[in-house]
């Protein structure tokens, strides 16, 4: 959609829509830091998430390595049970805390994105042609 400019009869009148812009456009802008923050949180977590998993991966391969031991005592055996039990319960905790952001979420959040950052587009066109616009106008 082409912009109407000859609706702008005058400097002050640029100048308000310039002013107006410029209060858009922030709220875009910050709209834009919130998504970006939201993408380092969501890496963080990823690489939270891989760390604490290769570690509880590492606990359930011990624990099932000491199950396998034939002379393992009664009791010993049923600790190392239910601290399996506790560590792959982790483990899937884990897994889905990872599987945050997958699917449509993120699908969602990319679409999110792409609007943000056509409508900055937008505004910094309307911007740059206000601007022309009105250093055309008498003074």
């Amino acid at each position: 959609m082409a912009l109407d400019l000859t609706l702008l009869t005058t400097r002050a009148e640029c100048d308000e829509v310039l002013a107006d812009l410029a209060a858009e456009f922030d709220g875009y802008d910050n709209r834009d830091t919130n998504l970006a923050y939201a993408d380092r949180r969501t890496t963080r977590t990823a690489d939270e998430v891989t760390g604490l998993l290769a570690g509880v991966n590492a606990e359930i391969a011990s624990y099932t390595t000491t199950l396998a031991q034939p002379a393992i005592p009664a009791k010993l055996r049923k600790q190392f049970e239910s601290k399996l039990r506790k560590a792959t319960d982790r483990k899937d905790n884990l897994t889905e805390r990872g599987e945050g952001r997958t699917g449509s979420a993120a699908f969602l959040a990319n679409v999110d994105s792409d609007q943000v950052d056509a409508q900055v587009t937008v505004l910094t066109g309307a911007q740059t042609a206000v601007t022309a616009h009105k250093a055309t106008l008498p003074a």
